[in-house]
């Protein structure tokens, strides 16, 4: 594994991390909250994102519009089925969700959950640097490598690696500030 390959699956950390944090809920309404969410429809499993038109046309307040309004049923069923503590309305042709303000208790949850989260990303960031040191040594033992160049590579290796952890704690500093807003 060279920098290169390092860098993409640190690249491919952050990505996955910031769709997690997405997924927190804050105390304002969000398409992600709900996007991913699998119900039932036309036999087989299907996100709403692939079902329906998401909008938040107020701070806390997400909108379905589904495609096929014989489906409606199932998207609210849906809903109420994920752990997201969201309650769904149908009106017939839209399906409304009212976000709840947090309370302290749970927005403490959320950042609990959410520094759980960061260190998993932490965590891939760091072994992915592990494995590049790794390889780094056998590419020098077998000789591909001058020591020079080792720790070169080592010291690049070692900036890329602290650039991705300061990006993870930002993104959770971002994520923790919007969670203890009221």
């Amino acid at each position: 594994m060279d920098l290169n390959e390092a860098r993409a699956k640190m690249q491919d950390a952050i990505g996955h991390l910031k769709g997690e944090l997405a997924q927190i809920r804050t105390g304002r309404a969000n398409a992600s909250l709900v996007s991913d969410i699998v119900c039932d429809a036309y036999d087989s499993k299907m996100m709403i994102k692939e079902l329906a038109q998401i909008t938040t046309p107020e701070p806390a307040v997400i909108l379905i519009s589904p495609w096929d309004k014989s489906i409606i049923t199932n998207i609210v069923g849906g809903i109420s089925k994920s752990n997201t503590g969201l309650n769904a309305a149908s009106d017939g042709d839209l399906i409304r969700i009212v976000i709840p303000p947090l309370t302290s208790e749970r927005r403490e949850q959320f950042i609990k959950q959410m520094h759980v989260t960061l260190e998993k990303y932490r965590v891939q960031i760091r072994q992915a640097r592990h494995e590049t040191r790794e390889n780094l040594k056998k590419q020098k033992e077998s000789g591909d490598i001058s020591e020079d160049d080792e720790l070169r590579q080592e010291e690049e290796l070692q900036k890329l690696h602290d650039d991705f952890i300061e990006a993870v704690e930002a993104a959770g500093r971002a994520k923790e500030e919007d969670l203890r807003q009221v």
